[in-house]
């Protein structure tokens, strides 16, 4: 299946989560007959190295998508508007619509089949796109007759086989929104950490979807997902969000005791009480072991949730799911 794949590169910008996630498992799925354009080049291990380029200057350091791809130069990106005209592509998708909308009107005006997906973090909908073919969005608000829920992924190369049976921290030493905790330098170490942790906080940011929430269940780690109760029922529905909220219910009493946030409500608090209470609340041995005696299931829970993540919320998943939708048109 020949696809062009029209990416979210700019001048202003360079990476799309959205976009970036989706073209990793298109190729995946459909190898060099994906042609990006412009390139995506940040994700090609090869041209990030012969550009020299500090991918730690990409949002989230560059972790889980960083040289992700390879064989940059082997896609034959010329003559793209000549394609188009002649049908060469047998589907041409916008990876991110509201950021790029090169040849669209030659797209349109020779009648090539086409899709739209939208990743903002906000719930706008743009109608002069999802009036004319199939759009995808990832923040929704309610379902539409030709709008589809679609949502984040991670690549299957990133998720772990089996889950760490001996645990160090209850909960990851990482606390999203405080970033005097995000003391990760490399992927190696970031992943660690949530292999080493029982629970892991994370919670809605700009928007619903983060792509912490996939690194928590890729690496073998429970996400406690603070008010995920109120998340709309149409965005994150990839997400076994019922098992969320019945894990959160179950084992919130940690929060009022372990829970992270607390400590920075006490303004009396300096820094070298925070990390002390860090230290020995949430990495301490022995609330490890006493809660692991107490609560043997909770390696079920966690092998239950890696399951699911390998066989629904890989990129190849998602883009298989967006293909498969795109066969109504």
């Amino acid at each position: 299946m020949k696809i062009l794949y029209i990416s979210a590169v700019t001048k202003n910008t360079l990476s799309d989560y959205m976009c970036d996630l989706t073209l990793h498992g298109l190729r995946d799925l459909y190898g060099n007959d994906v042609i990006d354009y412009p390139g995506c080049w940040h994700l090609y291990a090869d041209e990030v190295k012969k550009r020299n380029f500090d991918t730690n200057t990409l949002w989230g350091k560059g972790f889980t998508l960083n040289n992700s791809l390879s064989g940059y130069d082997l896609i034959d990106r010329s003559n793209i508007k000549q394609k188009i005209k002649s049908r060469y592509f047998d589907l041409i998708i916008y990876g991110s619509i509201r950021k790029s909308s090169h040849f669209i009107d030659e797209v349109i005006d020779t009648n090539n089949r086409f899709i739209f997906i939208d990743g903002e973090d906000d719930t706008f909908i743009d109608e002069k796109y999802s009036n004319k073919s199939l759009y995808f969005k990832r923040e929704i608000l309610r379902e539409y007759n030709n709008i589809k829920p679609v949502n984040f992924s991670i690549p299957k190369n990133n998720i772990i086989k089996e889950i760490n049976l001996k645990p160090k921290n209850l909960i990851s030493p990482l606390i999203p929104g405080r970033p005097e905790t995000y003391i990760y330098d490399n992927e190696e170490d970031y992943n660690k950490m949530y292999q080493d942790s029982v629970f892991a906080i994370t919670t809605k940011k700009s928007g619903w979807d983060c792509l912490r929430h996939y690194e928590i269940l890729a690496n073998g780690c429970i996400p406690f997902f603070l008010d995920i109760k109120k998340c709309p029922s149409k965005t994150l529905d990839g997400l076994p969000k019922d098992l969320l909220i019945e894990i959160l219910k179950k084992y919130e009493w940690i929060l009022s005791q372990y829970n992270p946030f607390y400590i920075y409500k006490k303004k009396s608090l300096n820094l070298k009480k925070i990390i002390s209470f860090l230290i020995s609340q949430v990495k301490s041995k022995k609330n490890i072991e006493n809660f692991i005696n107490n609560n043997s299931e909770i390696f079920d829970i966690k092998k239950k949730l890696l399951d699911f993540t390998k066989d629904n919320l890989t990129t190849e998943c998602i883009a298989k799911k967006i293909i498969e939708e795109s066969k109504i048109l």
